[in-house]
């Protein structure tokens, strides 16, 4: 039976997203219209935030354009865009002022098919861009179709979970080690987000002000608890914090009483000591976030 491994590999365009300069030079540099290079389709998924632009294009300005975007030659002639949507968008930004950046200087791959142009699209934004919570899965989850595909393909996947595929799919393009269980992870989390998060703290999930042990707790609320919550400004405590807090309550009013009870009967020096450090340490844990 094939490793899932050497089943991805097969699945890689070789070197497109090696930082090896000697594998790249395989791939010949066009200087193309931007007005030329249509959009993925697929690209739609991913977040095109216009100051996100605006900074990008300005980067370029100042510093020139470090990495080629990626683009394939289609049957007709044209060009479509496979890793590089916001350079592109950077560029045609910065030609609205300057002609100079009409032209984007371009990796070239002739041949490739649409299935292979999409996986790229999805694998390449795993190395090349910081993905949302909502992105991330979306990226993983577009791999589904494919992975369909390569159990058609091959028998010897029979049995093989889909996260394992899509996690040695991402790990070939991308050169970085992803689990099937980091797949399965993300795409639940995202799940959680598009179906049990009010709107108010699904943008925060979107933002990344959410760890995955927040979202996990402010789906087991309704959405008024939701928004309650939301309208506090505070995030969702786990079960632990909400003990913690009791214990520590609990301490103080014992410590109290312990120091009342001790002065009246006299209290020594070290005594003394000893109480104000205990105070000291319940007065770092009430304020500490858990």
């Amino acid at each position: 039976m094939a490793s899932v491994s050497d089943i991805a590999k097969g699945f890689t365009i070789s070197g497109l997203l090696d930082a090896d300069a000697r594998t790249r030079e395989r791939f010949r540099v066009a200087e193309i219209p931007v007005i030329e290079i249509a959009d993925h389709p697929a690209n739609v998924t991913y977040s095109m935030d216009e100051d996100g632009i605006r900074d990008l294009a300005e980067s370029i300005r100042r510093d020139g354009i470090t990495d080629l975007p990626l683009v394939r030659r289609l049957p007709d002639g044209g060009y479509q865009m496979v890793s590089g949507h916001r350079r592109k968008a950077a560029y045609a930004m910065l030609a609205e002022d300057d002609p100079a950046f009409a032209k984007l200087p371009c990796r070239v791959v002739d041949g490739m098919s649409d299935e292979d142009a999409l996986v790229l699209l999805h694998t390449a934004n795993y190395f090349t861009r910081e993905l949302n919570v909502l992105e991330r899965a979306e990226a993983s989850r577009a791999l589904k179709a494919e992975v369909a595909e390569l159990r058609r393909s091959d028998p010897s996947l029979k049995g093989v979970r889909t996260e394992d595929i899509k996690a040695a799919i991402i790990s070939a393009h991308t050169g970085r080690k992803v689990s099937g269980k980091t797949v399965q992870r993300q795409e639940r989390t995202a799940r959680l987000v598009e179906k049990s998060l009010a709107p108010e703290w699904k943008a925060e999930a979107v933002a990344g002000n959410l760890t995955d042990a927040d979202i996990e707790r402010l789906s087991t609320m309704d959405p008024d608890e939701q928004r309650r919550l939301f309208a506090t400004g505070e995030k969702p405590k786990s079960h632990r914090a909400n003990d913690l807090e009791a214990a520590l309550r609990k301490a103080v009013s014992q410590l109290s009483k312990a120091e009342a009870a001790a002065s009246e009967s006299g209290m020594t020096e070290a005594a003394r000591s000893l109480i104000a450090d205990v105070k000291a340490a319940v007065t770092r844990l009430e304020g500490a976030s858990w």
